[in-house]
């Protein structure tokens, strides 16, 4: 298996983690790095010291989102080399580097641009946020969506892979019990919505905080990115007829 590495960046957060993930893949004479993370000069010299001699062949990033995409450019500017991702990478596009080669996943669901890098020799893949360490991600509305996500889901469960390395949280060596975790924490999560909306119709903010009562209690700084999340599973349940808006108000559609 190729030497993988990570370097944490020190951005910790109710949204990050413990922080996100870059990592280093391969050795001499061309290393891979995959989300260079926040444009912090401390991370960035943090992923230098990691990277000692080895040249960059390629920078890659799973996804748009600053806490993944914003160093990338710098980085890659210090290694005379170019940034990849979607839509410069579109599904089924090759990466190489060194002796290493990636193939680029279109995974849409958490983000609409979204990627993971599947390294085939090895059965291993970058899963980005499509799938974290631990807990769930965040489907935000209108750019995340629940549909697209579990077909993502799909897509990598398909592929089999023996161990993810995700965008937060540690590497995951049992890797299909973890993808179908996710799904089944997602489905479960629509059936919860659907009853919310069928108990008492209301408006996107009164349902979240009917269906994120524990999660909120625990952390309420949690509220945006749960309304998010609910609105996107709000939006699935329309596109499949099972409720609809009135208004402003959510309610079982009629029969």
């Amino acid at each position: 298996m190729a030497t993988v590495r990570r370097v944490l960046a020190g951005n910790p957060g109710p949204f990050t983690g413990p922080g996100t993930n870059t990592w280093l893949l391969g050795d001499e004479p061309a290393a891979v790095v995959i989300d260079p993370g926040p444009d912090d000069p401390a991370h960035l010299g943090a992923i230098e010291r990691r990277l000692g001699s080895m040249a960059v062949g390629a920078v890659l990033v799973t996804h748009g989102h600053a806490d993944h995409l914003e160093g990338a450019e710098r980085l890659a500017a210090r290694h005379h080399t170019r940034v990849l991702r979607h839509p410069e990478l579109a599904d089924g596009d090759l990466v190489h580097a060194g002796e290493l080669t990636l193939q680029a996943i279109f995974t849409p669901g958490h983000a609409a641009d979204h990627l993971c890098f599947w390294m085939a020799g090895d059965r291993v893949l970058f899963t980005g946020d499509l799938i974290l360490g631990q807990g769930s991600t965040m489907i935000v509305h209108p750019e995340g969506s629940v549909g697209d996500y579990l077909r993502s889901l799909d897509r990598i469960a398909a592929l089999e892979p023996r161990m993810l390395f995700p965008g937060h949280g540690d590497p995951v060596r049992e890797a299909a019990a973890r993808i179908e975790w996710c799904r089944e924490h997602r489905l479960e999560r629509e059936e919860q919505v659907l009853a919310a909306v069928r108990g008492e119709p209301g408006t996107a903010e009164e349902l979240t905080g009917r269906v994120y009562v524990a999660e909120l209690q625990a952390n309420p700084a949690l509220l945006r990115g749960a309304e998010a999340t609910l609105l996107a599973h709000l939006a699935k349940l329309v596109e499949d007829g099972r409720v609809q808006l009135v208004g402003d108000r959510y309610e079982p559609a009629a029969d």
